[in-house]
């Protein structure tokens, strides 16, 4: 799944330790809602219940074949992701050779085609922290809306019409 110059590939067993260093690093964890460091164990077992979950895809981002960050979709209910109602969209990026001021953009452009394009889910929503002004300039440029504030997030939701509106106007960064 190559676009916008970056490339989302399933997460294999080997890019496990790239991950959760990069996770575990304050700049990305102090952002999540789960703050805890991961442990190689932690990390290992969340990978191998992966194979047995259908409601969520996790990818790693790679730009100019570098690892580059982590994106993934899941689905609000225990079924297939395919067609769900409402998907949960997380990403972070890593400290990597080819990180550049648009590699967040490209990023989320890739994963809500995924979820809109390929996967047909109906709404997509995400949690960012209230202090996390990038984050929330860039999901607003999506077209993302706020719907709530809760434990110091603020939570957000893309309809599809309101993403192709917005897909619209970043596209041409990427031609």
């Amino acid at each position: 799944m190559m676009s916008y110059g970056v490339e989302l590939c399933p997460i294999q067993a080997w890019d496990l330790p790239t991950l959760r260093r990069w996770r575990n690093q304050d700049e990305v964890r102090r952002q999540m809602v789960d703050q805890t460091l991961i442990s190689p164990r932690q990390q290992r077992q969340w990978f191998v219940s992966l194979s047995e979950r259908s409601d969520q895809q996790h990818w790693v981002l790679h730009c100019r074949g570098i690892r580059a960050g982590y994106i993934n979709l899941k689905g609000e209910c225990n079924a297939p992701l395919q067609g769900q109602a409402v998907a949960d969209a997380g990403l972070y990026l890593g400290n990597s050779t080819v990180r550049h001021p648009m590699l967040a953009v490209a990023a989320a452009l890739s994963q809500l085609d995924q979820g809109f394009d390929e996967l047909h889910i109906g709404c997509i929503c995400t949690l960012v922290r209230e202090n996390n002004r990038s984050a929330l300039r860039l999901n607003e440029q999506l077209g993302y809306r706020q719907v709530g504030q809760e434990n110091g997030f603020f939570a957000l939701e893309l309809l599809p019409a309101d993403y192709y509106a917005a897909r619209e106007r970043l596209r041409r960064f990427f031609r």
